[in-house]
Parts: structure tokens; sequence; C-alpha cells
């Protein structure tokens, strides 16, 4: 049976959904708020994308891919270059490398592992920003900022079961 070009477009745009998905969390935690002080504590949701896609379709979310959304995190937040790119390509390494015992768990079990994730990549985050700027930032946001991150984490992966059921079939 001849594919057409639109059954290949059509398949070629469920296997980007994951990226495109994961580009907009990115666009919609920098959007203005105005909500004052609420930038240095807002949820890393690339951080909740990455993890997702990792665990439940590493093939749709390449190290080239997460390393490209990493480089977009950093510009779009003014953090330094390179530090969001690291730390995305670790956690995406090591869940995507243990995917087989991450995809049978339950819900819990997987909150449980990303509030480990989450609270290891934002300090990594903030130490390699300590580093790179030469000051020492505070920590209080940290702790807010994995807070934050680990309490969206069941709602974006709501939404990113319901899309991958939807366009992923």
């Amino acid at each position: 049976m001849k594919v057409t070009v639109w059954q290949s477009l059509d398949l070629a745009l469920r296997q980007i959904t994951p990226v495109l998905v994961t580009l907009l969390t990115v666009i919609v935690a920098r959007l203005p708020m105005h909500v004052p002080h609420l930038m240095p504590v807002m949820p890393w949701l690339a951080l909740v994308a990455v993890f997702y896609w990792a665990v439940h379709r590493p093939a749709l979310m390449p190290m080239p891919v997460v390393f490209a959304v990493g480089l977009f995190h950093d510009l779009l937040v003014g953090a330094p270059v390179g530090s969001g790119v690291l730390v995305l390509l670790l956690v995406h390494a090591v869940i995507a490398g243990q995917q087989r015992f991450f995809v049978s768990r339950s819900f819990p079990v997987l909150w449980s592992v990303f509030a480990v994730v989450a609270l290891v990549a934002v300090t990594a985050h903030w130490a390699i920003g300590v580093v790179a700027t030469g000051a020492l930032l505070s920590p209080k946001p940290v702790v807010f900022q994995v807070l934050t991150t680990v309490a969206v984490y069941p709602l974006l992966t709501w939404v990113f079961a319901h899309v991958q059921r939807a366009v992923l079939r």
C-alpha cells in the first residue's frame, strides 16, 4: 500500500507533538502573570515535560531535541546558557535509560520519583547559576520552585496523557 503525502504529513505531525508540547511549556512558563515575585518560583514546566516524555515516549523526545528545548529555556529565562541544557539532558538520559522500570509504575511512584528528580534538577540548575555568575544566589526560590514544579506535575501529566492518547495512538 502506497503512503500518501497527507498520511506522511499526519505521521510527521504526530511524531513532533511531544516536542511542540514541550516547547509550549517553556513559552507558557514565561508568559507575564502580573504576580509579584512569581518568576523566581515559577514551576519548571519543561522539566515536567522532558520527564514525562522520557518515561512514556523517549523515542519522540531524543537528546538533540532535549538540547534544543534546554537552550530555548535558557535563552528565554535568562539563565546561564547551557545550564538548563545540561540539567534537562541529564534528566532525560537517566529517565529514558530506566524507561522499562518506570513505564509500568503507578502514578504515585512516578510522582515520588519526579519529586526527587525535581529537587536534584532545580538545585543543580541553581548551583550552575551560582558558579556561572560568581555570585551567591539565594537558595530560597529553589525550595519554592521545587514545590511548585512538583505540585503542577499531576495536572501536566494529565494533559500530556490526553495528548498522547488523542494524537499518538
